[in-house]
């Protein structure tokens, strides 16, 4: 393992996540366009699909973490019986998540503060779920089977194709119905070619003890993301109550704070797939070897990400937000969002390296307590002269604090496996 190694295994699943977030930013500010109504409506629906794609995400991530071991033990027949499950998994729960939305999407409208058409909005989505959920894990198993490449021109071609289709849907007429509509038929193709092409490295057979095995972690890793869904829901809906120029500028500063979180978590996850594997080898040698590595990309990007945040912040305010108001309040939040960024990307070695030896019950407690202290302070500060600004220092305080206590937590566990590794020299 070296630099030159991880960097292709991580900079593809970068490079990929952050097109899969301009899948959602292109039809933000196509749809910005039309008006802050409309703008406010995608803004709302885009919080509650992130909230719907968090379980299937963390079924990626554990599927992740389960096949990258098995690889190291160079088990091809488990890691298609893991994959296999994982995806049926998927679906069971896809369906879940759809009856529930259907059930309380009434309220949305009145909970966030926005136009009911934010509710036809997300009622073409959920017709993609299923196949954007199903996209979701099998590019996650085709990336850790060292397909990176392959996945990220994919989702180039959706992108370049989501873009296309969406100012024709705008300027025909078809509004933010059409843009909806796009996004699905492009995650119906995707989830195709996925199936077809992953057909050789899947089992669907239901195995009962690796389906456990899943949902064990499974568990703990869902409890990790809704704590945080749930502190981005009542984010949102703080900015929503305080006017439609504060939640128009939000809704952009949370798509550019997806975009950068999204870039990292791709790096992130490559090094959680190399630590994976290193866990399956069970050299430690091997281990020390891959950490070294990623904390010295790491810090390598912890300079870059910042600069191109500010470009990217800066090209999208000029597109949608053009008023001297709307300016005025986007330029008092950003440098918040661009500190956050930084503790985001240091952060991302422990993080990492955490989900690699799969503690994910660690995870979950750490976004419990952090997310907590981000409602507290977010509500306080609300109702305050800081307003919007006072929201997105909690945000600011949520990174500190996850970063402090993850790497605490790995130092601790670095040191226990220290202290059994001095223990059996000492028997020898």
């Amino acid at each position: 393992m070296n630099q030159k190694k991880q960097l292709k295994i991580s900079l593809p699943i970068a490079f990929e996540y952050l097109i899969n977030i301009f899948m959602t930013l292109v039809d933000t500010i196509v749809v910005s366009i039309l008006g802050t109504k409309e703008l406010g409506a995608i803004g709302a629906m885009t919080v509650i699909i992130n909230i719907m794609q968090m379980s299937i995400q963390t079924i990626n991530v554990t599927n992740t973490a389960l096949v990258a071991k098995e690889l190291g033990k160079k088990d091809n027949e488990k890691v298609k019986l893991i994959s296999g499950n994982s995806l049926i998994l998927t679906i069971i729960v896809s369906i879940i998540t759809i009856l529930v939305i259907i059930c309380i999407k009434p309220i949305f409208p009145v909970l966030f503060n926005v136009d009911a058409i934010c509710n036809t909005y997300l009622s073409i989505r959920l017709m993609g779920f299923i196949p954007n959920s199903i996209v979701t894990v099998l590019s996650g198993q085709q990336r850790t089977l060292g397909k990176q490449g392959n996945i990220l021109v994919l989702r180039i071609l959706a992108v370049i194709s989501n873009l296309i289709l969406d100012i024709a849907a705008i300027r025909l007429g078809y509004g933010i119905e059409g843009v909806a509509f796009i996004t699905i038929i492009l995650d119906t193709i995707l989830a195709i070619y996925l199936l077809i092409k992953s057909n050789k490295t899947i089992q669907y057979v239901l195995n009962i003890p690796i389906l456990k095995n899943i949902f064990n972690l499974f568990k703990w890793n869902f409890v990790e993301r809704i704590v945080t869904r749930v502190d981005n829901f009542v984010f949102n809906m703080l900015v929503s109550r305080m006017g439609e120029l504060e939640y128009a500028v939000h809704v952009i500063l949370i798509q550019i704070k997806d975009i950068e979180e999204a870039f990292i978590q791709g790096f992130g996850d490559g090094i959680t797939i190399s630590v994976g594997v290193a866990s399956g080898k069970r050299q430690k040698d091997y281990m020390d070897k891959v950490k070294q590595i990623a904390k010295k990309i790491i810090t390598k990007i912890s300079i870059v990400i910042p600069v191109i945040v500010i470009i990217i912040a800066i090209i999208i305010m000029q597109i949608s937000l053009r008023t001297s108001e709307l300016q005025a309040i986007y330029y008092q939040v950003l440098p918040i969002l661009l500190i956050a960024t930084y503790v985001n990307i240091t952060a991302t070695y422990y993080f990492a390296i955490l989900r690699g030896i799969r503690d994910f019950r660690f995870l979950a407690q750490r976004n419990f307590v952090s997310s907590l202290i981000k409602i507290i302070i977010a509500t306080i500060l609300a109702y305050t002269p800081l307003g919007i600004n006072g929201v997105w220092l909690s945000y600011l305080v949520y990174s500190v604090v996850q970063k402090y206590m993850s790497k605490i937590q790995l130092q601790n566990k670095e040191k226990n496996e220290e202290g059994v590794t001095n223990e059996s020299h000492s028997k020898i």
